[in-house]
């Protein structure tokens, strides 16, 4: 006779069992074991504003966003510099991989310095504080958004062109909402 389960399906079985319990444990950890509603968990009738409800803030929220969006991306940064090097210093690395490491720590090395270098221009030349984020084509600055105007895009745009050399069609200039 025939065997009808083989090692596949067993593999096959396994693994569906563990995504089933995966889902079930991330729902039960999302929701803290509350029931469910159409409307989210049990306590959404009274958001808070980690829930995403709408609040109204003060300059000083604005002036908080800019030091938490610096100190985040400070952290990021330092975060995936580590993790490079440590594949650098792994014994399992090879030539390439070094110098494919190599090239990326100068890219985020590079990038960081750019944002840097536009953030302290915008602060000089607008008097106000500002977070440049540096994509791989595009740089996005966010100033607060009493600084916003015409004439401050069109400075900010010329700092940034000045900067990297970057398009004008790959600037964005927002508004903080904080």
């Amino acid at each position: 006779m025939h065997v009808l389960i083989g090692k596949r399906q067993l593999v096959l079985a396994g693994l569906v069992v563990i995504l089933g319990l995966a889902v079930f444990a991330n729902w039960y950890l999302s929701n803290n074991g509350l029931p469910l509603s159409p409307e989210g968990a049990a306590d959404a009738a009274n958001p808070t504003p980690a829930d995403g409800a709408a609040s109204f803030v003060s300059a000083g929220d604005t002036a908080e966003y800019f030091s938490n969006a610096k100190l985040n991306r400070e952290v990021s940064l330092s975060s995936a510099l580590e993790q490079l090097e440590a594949v650098m210093a792994s014994a399992d690395a090879s030539a390439e991989d070094v110098q494919t490491v190599r090239e990326q720590i100068a890219a985020l090395t590079a990038a960081a310095k750019t944002e840097t270098d536009i953030e302290s221009l915008v602060t000089a030349q607008t008097g106000s504080e500002c977070v440049a984020v540096a994509g791989e084509d595009t740089i996005e600055v966010i100033v607060p958004k009493e600084t916003l105007s015409d004439a401050s895009v069109l400075l900010i745009s010329d700092i940034i062109r000045s900067v990297c050399g970057t398009k004008y069609e790959n600037i964005r200039i927002a508004a903080a909402m904080a």
